[in-house]
């Protein structure tokens, strides 16, 4: 999965309001998600969101609309540690999917490629979900759609922030292995979200 704003070669009203001289206060105060693009983490550079800015990141998507209170979703940053765990789960993951009996049996190549998806951005966050499917007026549809609130909520605070990142999922989220690395007892990890700068 890649949520992206306005690429290269999106229609020019998108974004010309942002850099056009006069350009009025609000459109100034959107530029964040207004000019929005993803950028993938082997393109991303040091620095990225040290501590307190990742805690503005997730305060930012906690405060999405949730009625029902049931917080379906949590987005964990990833430390050295998980890492180095998600590290391991990739070449597990990479090996299952090659039909190979262990990580030990892959390619020197396709091992360091697996490696560097746990460390190619200066930040690494886990989107967690928890949807309960006992809550009749909050059906799961509307659970999902509250988890993908908060995640762009992270993407446009990160943007506003300065940085750039993208939100990836593919297969490997649903690996066991891969899974268990943040995700408890019913909870699925839904993507990850990679930030950094530009070079």
């Amino acid at each position: 999965m890649s949520i992206a704003g306005p690429g290269e070669g999106a229609p020019a009203h998108r974004t010309a309001c942002v850099a056009a001289p006069g350009c009025d206060a609000t459109s100034a105060l959107l530029a964040p998600w207004l000019t929005r693009r993803s950028t993938g983490p082997r393109k991303l550079v040091a620095p990225g969101p040290g501590p307190g800015e990742c805690a503005l990141l997730l305060q930012a998507a906690a405060n999405v609309s949730d009625h029902g209170r049931l917080r379906p979703c949590r987005i964990v940053p990833a430390d050295t540690d998980q890492r180095e765990r998600y590290a391991q789960a990739f070449l597990a993951y990479a090996a299952a999917a090659r039909g190979l009996a262990c990580a030990a049996l892959l390619d020197a190549q396709v091992r360091d490629e697996e490696c560097a998806k746990a460390f190619g951005a200066p930040c690494l966050l886990s989107v967690v979900a928890r949807i309960a499917t006992d809550v009749p007026q909050v059906p799961p549809h509307e659970q999902w759609m509250s988890v993908g609130a908060s995640l762009g909520a992270v993407l446009g605070a990160a943007t506003a922030l300065g940085y750039a990142g993208k939100a990836l999922s593919g297969p490997r989220v649903a690996h066991p292995a891969v899974r268990a690395v943040a995700c408890g007892a019913g909870e699925v990890l839904a993507c990850f979200v990679y930030l950094g700068s530009r070079p």
